[in-house]
């Protein structure tokens, strides 16, 4: 148990304070005594001496603390080691701290080199992704430009085409005169076999010009080998011919010497 609070002597005499867990800095007021003689003190010197001696050697051992126990002691020491302990948990507190700063500081590094791996991998990606997208890009410009000028070719080449069209169309196209100079060939052809040059004095007789007899003729399909066959055929019917002479007719009549040897061949001779 703790002694209680209390003034205890000390080895000197005085007397000091005990406040129950330890020593205090008060100390009792000393009182002195009257003086007095000889013979009272001779009664009283030995009682004193000891009293003192007995006192004295109880200080010695409150000198520490004013009980009979260790308490005071046992208290210092589990305060020390308790200090101690907080010391030592303090200090582990903070290598720990240091230490899971350390490992977040690596860790946060290793993040960002992964991070910066990472972005460095996608530049990159993006990059070729590019690359590939203006190759595909450009290949398709170059298709379209080729398509193009292929479609442009097409439609000139149409139009070409469409232009020669008009262009024979308007020169087959024939004025009214030469219409009805065609029209009055037909007639003719219809009824007997002409050459092409018979067929235009003809036509020349019936008051059309030589220009207009021909344009009209030419626009004609007209066999003059079948012509010339027909002509023989009538020759024959009114007189008799030798091929030569038939032939000559023939060819008075404006057909070629091809034309009228056909003309001979077809007639029979």
């Amino acid at each position: 148990m703790n002694t209680p609070a209390g003034w205890f002597p000390q080895p000197d005499g005085r007397q000091r304070y005990w406040d129950g867990e330890q020593w205090t800095e008060h100390f009792a007021a000393a009182v002195v005594p009257p003086k007095k003689s000889w013979f009272k003190k001779k009664r009283i010197i030995i009682p004193s001496l000891v009293l003192l001696l007995l006192v004295g050697l109880g200080a010695i051992g409150s000198t520490q603390a004013p009980s009979t126990t260790n308490a005071s002691s046992t208290s210092a020491t589990d305060q020390a080691a308790a200090g101690t302990a907080a010391v030592a948990k303090a200090q582990a507190d903070k290598e720990a701290a240091d230490k899971a700063a350390a490992d977040q500081s690596a860790a946060d590094q290793v993040a960002a080199e992964a991070q910066a791996t990472a972005d460095v991998q996608a530049a990159a990606q993006a990059a070729a992704d590019k690359a590939v997208a203006d190759k595909a890009a450009a290949v398709k410009a170059a298709a379209d430009k080729a398509a193009a000028a292929k479609e442009a070719a097409a439609d000139k080449a149409a139009a070409d085409r469409t232009a020669a069209a008009k262009r024979i169309a308007d020169a087959n196209r024939l004025t009214t005169a030469q219409e009805n100079a065609k029209r009055k060939a037909e007639s003719y052809l219809e009824l007997s076999g002409f050459s092409r040059s018979g067929l235009i004095d003809q036509l020349k007789f019936e008051g059309f010009s030589a220009k207009d007899a021909a344009r009209a003729i030419d626009t004609m399909k007209v066999n003059w080998n079948t012509q010339a066959g027909r002509k023989a055929e009538s020759y024959l019917e009114l007189s008799g011919f030798s091929r030569s002479g038939l032939i000559d007719q023939l060819k008075f009549e404006g057909f070629t010497s091809t034309q009228a040897a056909h003309g001979a061949d077809s007639a029979g001779l």
